[in-house]
Parts: structure tokens; C-alpha cells; sequence
């Protein structure tokens, strides 16, 4: 399973990964911003002894902070993933009660109680198959213009993993190594905004984080700036690959993988 925020949607094509070496791979991306908890919790029932997980991160998923104001993660909070909240500490349920923005909580119960509401408006318009793996990517949307107006704070400014991130990471390993299930760690998708290997913060964050999966003995696949490609090569946002561009990300990975799959003239 490929696992991490809707970079891992956009970007990588699990079916071919499939084709040539040979495994059957599953794409688990999601929001990043409904946040590392929510993921990883979604992600539990699915796994099988024997199962090997590949962590593609957005860079903004080290930094999670559980009373977060991201109105995805708040809807599936008061929602569909209420047991998450209703176990979380008091004060933290307190706090992320007062997050919730009266209006959007006003017009939530009006739709549900209009019996001429469809609910269908709210559908998220990706296009997923099967696999996980979304299809409804093809073309530049964004610009390179527009890419370049602004880099990604998360790289950009110094990271410090948060203890909430930490903990449940670390947590999910204990999981995972209770199951016999395999973790690795890679690099998200990323527009190669020049910022990011000219200065000195963005290269120390990402010898953070590698240190910080290797602290937990989790091997790293790859290096971070492999990961980081053209404007040609998006789709709507620095994290989302067009088709070109899934291609050309997922056909690394491939190779960065081979090793770990035995597939035949692969070294290591």
C-alpha cells in the first residue's frame, strides 16, 4: 500500500507498479489535511500479515497538530470519524468544538434538513479506479507562473515533528510490527520550486525528516529532490501530477523499488 495525502493520488499509478513488478499494490491517498490520525486509522482494517506499507508524506502531515482549523479534518471529526474525537483528550475536544465556524455548522444542518437539498453537490469530483489511483488528471491546469508565486511553507520554514505526529507514527509502527507488516518511507510528489535545494532550511528539513524514519527504523527509498520534477509535468497544484507526470514519478519509484521485490537484474 502506497500511503499519504492526495500527492500519492496524483501521483502514483499503483496498477503499473503492479504490471511490472509483479505484486499487487493498492493507492491509499487522501486529504492531507484531514491529517495523519484519520488516515492512519482508515488505513488499520485494511492491512494483512504480510503487507508492506510505503510512506509518501506531504511534507505538511510532520507538523500536525491535533486542534487543527482544516475544515475537512473538522467535518470528518463531527462526522463520519467521531470516535477519533470522542477519544481524544478533554480539552482537546473542548478546543476543536470552539474550531468548528458557526456558518459552516448553520449550513450543514440547513442541507440536511432540506428534503430539496441533493446531497450529491458535495462529491468530491476526482475521478479514483479501482486501485485507488485518480484519473481524472490529465492536462496542466496551474501554470508554471503560478507554481512559482509560492513555495511550500512546510519545506520552507524549519520543521520540528510535532509530538502528535510522532506519537501516532510511532504508534502505527507498533501496529504494523505486531502484524508482520513491513514499513518503508519515500518523498512526496513536489513542483521543483527553486527555493527549495538553493537554501539551507528546506535541505535541513529533509535530512530531518529522513533521521526521523530512520530513528524508527523505517529504511528511506530515494532522495527527496528525485521527487521534485517541472511544471509540465503538474496537474492543479504543486502536489498533483498530470498523467505525464504520474508516469514519470511512478516509474521511479519502480525502480527505487525493484530491490525490495526481488525482481529479476534489480541490485541489492
Amino acid at each position: 500500500l502506497v500511503v499519504g495525502g492526495s500527492n500519492v493520488a496524483f501521483g502514483i499509478d499503483t496498477v503499473r507498479m503492479g504490471r511490472t513488478i509483479g505484486q499487487e499494490f493498492v493507492n491509499f491517498g487522501c486529504i492531507a489535511g484531514i491529517g495523519p490520525e484519520i488516515i492512519l486509522s482508515a488505513l488499520r482494517p485494511s492491512l494483512s500479515e504480510g503487507d508492506r506499507i510505503l510512506f509518501c508524506w506531504e511534507y505538511g502531515l510532520y507538523r500536525f497538530k491535533r486542534r487543527d482549523q482544516n475544515i475537512t479534518y473538522l467535518n470528518l471529526l463531527f462526522g463520519p470519524q467521531r470516535e477519533i474525537y470522542e477519544n481524544y483528550p478533554f480539552l482537546d475536544q473542548v478546543v476543536l468544538s470552539l474550531r468548528l465556524p458557526f456558518g459552516h455548522l448553520r449550513d450543514s444542518l440547513m442541507t440536511h434538513l432540506n428534503p430539496y437539498a441533493d446531497p450529491m453537490i458535495y462529491k468530491c469530483s476526482w475521478d479514483f479506479d479501482a486501485g485507488g489511483n485518480v484519473r481524472s488528471n490529465a492536462g496542466v491546469v496551474t501554470s508554471e507562473e503560478e507554481l512559482l508565486k509560492k513555495s511550500l511553507d512546510a519545506l520552507c520554514t524549519e520543521l520540528i515533528v510535532s509530538s502528535e505526529a510522532r506519537k501516532t507514527i510511532m504508534d502505527f509502527l507498533g501496529y504494523c510490527r505486531a502484524m508482520n507488516v513491513e514499513v518503508l518511507a519515500s518523498w512526496p510528489n513536489l513542483f521543483a520550486h527553486p527555493s527549495y535545494l538553493k537554501n539551507q532550511i528546506p535541505r535541513e528539513n529533509i535530512q530531518r525528516i529522513r533521521e526521523f524514519w530512520e530513528d524508527l527504523s523505517v529504511p528511506v527509498i530515494g532522495k527527496a529532490e528525485d521527487s521534485m520534477l517541472g511544471s509540465e509535468f503538474f496537474h492543479d497544484t504543486y502536489y498533483h501530477l498530470n498523467t505525464k507526470g504520474v508516469k514519470k514519478r511512478t516509474d521511479l519509484l519502480i525502480e527505487e523499488l525493484k530491490p525490495w521485490y526481488a525482481v529479476p537484474g534489480a541490485e541489492g
